[in-house]
């Protein structure tokens, strides 16, 4: 009897140091809804990339990537608690902001400067700002560019009330300007140059009139979470912002394999057309004064600072919001991890 019972205490014993030294049961991961600006295109294929690469479940997410209806609509996205963390515009970040201190949304990795537009065609008649006077001009209601019409038109002269206009689905607002339904949109220009030109439009044929050649030059795109759930799970928004700069940095240093990640996520889209998007993207993200100054990521506080003058003018609001109310840069991860990589091709 004693031999059996000593037989089965060193068994005991011995199992239960092997489960010590065996690797721990994995944990599950923190599902995350994450929103993006727009329809998947271009620079969207970091996002891919990353979840394809293991960098999101290395971090112990597992991220649930959903297209955006428009980059201002990300903010009430993530005001309303859909959505937690997300790419957005930052334009609509200070007005938010400037309307709801309670419930503020921040700005957390810089990641394109704005490349707003009002776009025509050849042979409309537009080919300045005076020439929108009267003009039926089409923009889907949570359009960027729309919603920062104020500031084209302080910068211009051309009120939004000398306009007729026509709003959409954001997935018909090319269609509708070849097919002659308006007579110019308001849009990014990543986003509607290369949708024209997948439509067969050709570039020589497209009329810019683009904000930042009237002195409207702000940040745009950029990662944002409302500020419980950067209250409430910090660790959890930089292990997020880790994930998506790997992607961002290897989508940099080899854009083929991010479009790769983006063709897999959806094998309708014109692949020639958003390698050329997405080297678009790539050029306004890594050429920006704020990454070149502190890498991917970083925010100037000056140019901030002039970002919310331009908006606090524009939507007419009573008093600029501190820098410190539209970002919290104390998520990125350490500035070893964003130096900008040489840009590969696709």
């Amino acid at each position: 009897m004693s031999l059996t019972r000593s037989t089965l205490l060193r068994g005991t014993a011995a199992a239960m140091a092997a489960a010590l030294a065996s690797p721990a049961i994995a944990q599950p991961l923190e599902r995350l809804p994450l929103t993006l600006n727009w329809k998947i295109q271009g620079l969207h294929g970091a996002f891919f990339l990353a979840l394809e690469r293991g960098y999101f479940r290395a971090e112990g997410l597992n991220p649930d990537i959903v297209a955006g209806d428009g980059s201002a609509n990300v903010v009430n996205r993530l005001a309303g608690g859909a959505f937690q963390i997300g790419l957005g515009d930052v334009a609509s970040l200070v007005r938010f902001n400037a309307q709801n201190p309670e419930r503020r949304v921040k700005a957390i990795y810089n990641q394109t400067p704005a490349d707003l537009v009002v776009l025509s065609l050849r042979g409309r008649g537009i080919s300045r700002p005076d020439d929108l006077r009267g003009r039926l001009v089409g923009a889907p209601v949570g359009d960027a560019a729309f919603k920062m019409f104020p500031a084209f038109t302080a910068a211009t002269g051309v009120p939004a009330s000398a306009i007729r206009w026509e709003h959409m689905a954001p997935n018909i607002r090319e269609a509708m300007l070849i097919q002659g339904r308006v007579d110019a949109i308001t849009a990014n220009e990543g986003t509607a140059l290369f949708n024209l030109k997948a439509a067969g439009v050709r570039e020589e044929d497209m009329v810019f009139l683009r904000y930042s050649d009237f002195g409207i030059n702000i940040v745009n795109a950029g990662m944002m979470a409302n500020e419980s759930f950067l209250r409430d799970k910090p660790e959890t928004v930089r292990r997020v912002l880790r994930a998506v700069n790997r992607g961002l940095v290897d989508s940099v240093a080899n854009p083929a394999a991010s479009l790769d990640a983006l063709m897999r996520k959806d094998p309708l889209l014109n692949r020639a057309i958003e390698g050329e998007r997405l080297m678009y993207s790539i050029a306004r993200m890594v050429e920006q004064p704020d990454a070149r100054e502190g890498g991917l990521g970083f925010y100037n506080e000056a140019s901030v600072r002039r970002s919310i003058e331009i908006v606090t003018a524009a939507e007419g609001l009573p008093a600029a919001i501190a820098v410190s109310d539209f970002m919290d840069m104390s998520f990125l991860p350490p500035a070893s991890a964003r130096v900008i990589p040489a840009v590969g091709r696709v």
